[in-house]
């Protein structure tokens, strides 16, 4: 278990979730800056990168947080988003990202910020699909395709809706590091 006092942002832990806010931030800031509205195809795939890990560095602050290792976290997980994704550690961080992605889903319906969305998926089955398509985008079987090179026409989640869901959860927890751990 960890110890959250002044030092806590020196930590392993603390830079972990740290910079998860700060990854899904820049991520957040690039999908809705003039550039994306103007250039999208120029931003999308830095975007998209900035988003999955950021994911990841949530996702791993968890598992840090239940006193794991940086290094065994290294070890076992890699980049693989779904295997973090579905670790134990992050027992309460699934419901809690779940639960914002109707959220987010019921706010970007009834504002209009996703225009051609009929909306008619459900928000959960769509996070947790977006979620196995960028860890794969993200991750060796792609040949980490968001980092090195992206085949053209490759399909890629909704950034402004994993944006919404994880860059929220982040915040929160870079708010609360307590948020969804057990005392």
């Amino acid at each position: 278990m960890i110890s959250i006092d002044e030092s806590f942002f020196e930590t392993p832990a603390g830079q972990t979730i740290a910079g998860a806010h700060k990854y899904l931030s820049a991520a957040k800031e690039l999908r809705f800056s003039e550039t994306w509205k103007s250039r999208p195809t120029l931003l999308q795939a830095p975007t998209i990168h900035l988003l999955a890990h950021g994911i990841e560095l949530l996702l791993k602050y968890h598992l840090l947080a239940d006193g794991k290792s940086p290094d065994d976290v290294r070890r076992s997980f890699g980049h693989d988003l779904v295997k973090l994704w579905n670790d134990e550690a992050n027992r309460l961080l699934r419901p809690f990202i779940l639960d914002q992605a109707v959220d987010a889903w019921d706010e970007a319906k009834f504002s209009g910020k996703w225009p051609g969305n009929d909306f008619s998926d459900d928000p959960r089955s769509s996070l947790l699909g977006a979620l196995d398509h960028i860890g794969y985008l993200h991750g060796s079987d792609s040949g980490y395709a968001l980092r090195y090179i992206v085949t053209p026409n490759t399909w890629a989640p909704r950034p402004a809706f994993l944006i919404d869901v994880f860059g929220y959860a982040a915040e929160r927890c870079t708010m609360n590091p307590r948020l969804l751990i057990e005392k």
